[in-house]
């Protein structure tokens, strides 16, 4: 798989293409869908088209919250035996090209067909409708995958993850939600509590509902199980901006700087605010008995 990651007069291809275009943030059944009928077609090569940074990022101008990061994305489109992965500098010359411009530069790098849902939308503004790219390419329309009734998006995911629903997150993604992220220094709390916690840097992230859960953390190659917060820490070092702090069993080394994969796999109990010190560390030695009957389940990764 080769990766191309420029500005877009700067991308340069030579052979016929089936291609499709999107954010595929969090690439979930939907994205996945999309992709398996791109690689169904033996008559070009293979092609996805992505951009960086997020046109939320760009277009609102703050920190939007994605469930992957470019990296991310990376990885998981390498899985399916994709020849070309695009990664398009999202700018304000690209957001604003014509639906005319646009279409020029999907014949320049040759595109010949594009695989896209019902609601496909390109150019400035979003003006650009699937009619204008069937005067040029052909057309593969695949229709939108439902779950309870609902269509499947990158939002319904994050509604999941915001109810604190893994599972069904789970099911969308067709993996458990992870997050990767630095370690950095925090307040140091936990140390003094007898539970020291790795503070996360989880950068632009879409953290999950705020509340205690059981994770799996990956560090150079091996994994541990653990237990995470999100919260705003309510009892002691209150803080304005939700924190991932990750509590990892029968571990003990320094890890600053280091960075750690973290996987979801249950949420368990609120956040809570407590009386005191004494009345929280009585209650995480309660979570952490939960978090190590939860090791004994066969839970796959």
């Amino acid at each position: 798989m080769k990766i191309i990651s420029a500005n877009y007069n700067l991308i340069e291809n030579d052979e016929p293409l089936t291609l499709t275009i999107g954010n595929f943030d969090g690439l979930h059944l939907g994205h996945q869908e999309l992709i398996k009928r791109v690689i169904s077609y033996t008559d070009t090569r293979h092609a996805v088209m992505t951009f960086d940074p997020h046109p939320s990022t760009f277009l609102r101008k703050h920190a939007f919250k994605t469930l992957t990061q470019k990296n991310d994305k990376i990885e998981l489109f390498s899985s399916y035996g994709l020849d070309y992965v695009f990664i398009v500098d999202f700018n304000m010359e690209f957001s604003h090209l014509s639906v005319e411009e646009f279409v020029a530069f999907l014949r320049r790098i040759k595109v010949k067909r594009l695989v896209i849902g019902r609601d496909a939308r390109f150019a400035y503004r979003g003006v650009g409708t699937i009619n204008d790219l069937r005067k040029w390419f052909i057309v593969d329309i695949v229709e939108d995958m439902l779950y309870n009734n609902t269509r499947l998006s990158t939002t319904y995911v994050k509604d999941f993850l915001l109810a604190g629903d893994l599972e069904s997150a789970r099911k969308l993604l067709n993996r458990h939600y992870h997050i990767k992220g630095q370690v950095v220094h925090g307040n140091h709390v936990g140390h003094k509590l007898g539970f020291p916690t790795a503070n996360i840097d989880y950068d632009h992230y879409f953290l999950p509902e705020s509340g205690v859960y059981y994770v799996r953390v990956l560090y150079k190659g091996k994994w541990y199980h653990a237990m995470a917060n999100i919260g705003n820490n309510p009892t002691l070092n209150f803080s304005l901006e939700k924190r991932l702090e990750v509590y990892i069993l029968d571990f003990n080394k320094d890890i600053y700087g280091e960075t750690l994969d973290i996987v979801f796999f249950e949420r368990f109990r609120d956040e809570l605010k407590f009386k005191g010190k004494k009345e929280l560390i009585e209650q995480l030695k309660k979570d952490e008995i939960v978090v190590r009957r939860l090791t004994n389940l066969k839970i796959m990764l």
